[in-house]
Order: C-alpha cells, then structure tokens, then sequence
C-alpha cells in the first residue's frame, strides 16, 4: 500500500501480466482514462461508481515518493501525478517535480518554501498579495517512521504507549 485518500488508494500489485489480469474481469473497471488505441479502452464504465480506474491511465508508475498526508509524487512512464496539499495548484504544476521530492526525502531536516500570488479581500477591497508558505517537508504529523526509514506506526498506536 502505498497512500490511501478519500475515495481512493495506490496500491503496488504484483502480477505477470496486470493488464490481461484486467481484461479478464474488465466489468470491474472504468478503463476510459486509457489511450483510445490501448486494447482495454471503453467509455462503458465511464463515471460509473464502484468501479475500479487507474489513476495514471495506461502507463505504469514507475517511482514514488511521499513525504507526508497529501504530499506526494508519482512519477510514471507517461507523465507525472504530484500532489501537495495547502499549495497553490498552479504553483505545483509549475514549479514542483519528482526530484524535488527526493531531495527533502534524502534530508528530512530540510525544508523548502513557495512563494505566489493570490487575491484576498479586506473589506470588499480585491488586493494581489504575495504569500509564502512552507512547501516541502518531511515531517509526517500523522504517521511516525520506524528504524528501518521505510515503515510507519500512527501516532498514538498502542506500541507507543507505556
């Protein structure tokens, strides 16, 4: 497992062939987000809830990266899927990439900031104003990384209490 949001979860399976394993229970998936030319494309499942889909479409991801809640990169063979929470999205799409989020994965003491433009109100008065906000860290305020760097406990989690 991966990450797990809302209504969805990123999982690693392991399988010879995932995409024939696909075909053989393919009223399971909603296959739309396909290249038209992939043999599994169909719009027959298209918005259908309860039904399967690949959040990076045909191309298999190839690397992760999570730092924390709603902070991660999914880099894949056809593009990159990157997600960072309470960060401007235009700010994101621009500016942020896949190797970003290694390097404050290497040195969790780091920390990076965003600087972008937004519209605020002040008494009916439309203002530009210029925010900065923490953009990368590696602090997980929800999860606690064990010895081994790779596996997490919650806070809270009976292990830690005496």
């Amino acid at each position: 497992m991966l990450f797990t949001d809302t209504d969805s979860l990123c999982c690693q399976i392991e399988t010879p062939d995932l995409y024939h394993d696909m075909g053989e229970k393919l009223d399971l998936f909603d296959t739309s987000n396909f290249d038209p030319s992939h043999p599994l494309y169909s719009r027959q499942s298209h918005r259908v809830l309860g039904k399967m889909k690949s959040e990076t479409g045909f191309g298999p991801p190839v690397k992760f990266v999570r730092l924390r809640a709603k902070m991660y990169s999914l880099l894949c063979e056809i593009k990159l899927q990157k997600k960072a929470k309470e960060i401007q999205k235009s700010y994101v799409k621009k500016h942020i990439q896949h190797r970003g989020f290694l390097k404050v994965l290497k040195n969790a003491s780091q920390a990076t900031t965003a600087k972008f433009r937004a519209f605020k109100s002040t008494n009916r008065v439309l203002n530009t104003v210029e925010i900065s906000k923490l953009c990368f860290f590696a602090m997980d305020y929800k999860r606690y990384v064990l010895d081994d760097g790779e596996r997490t406990l919650a806070y809270g989690h009976y292990s830690f209490r005496s």
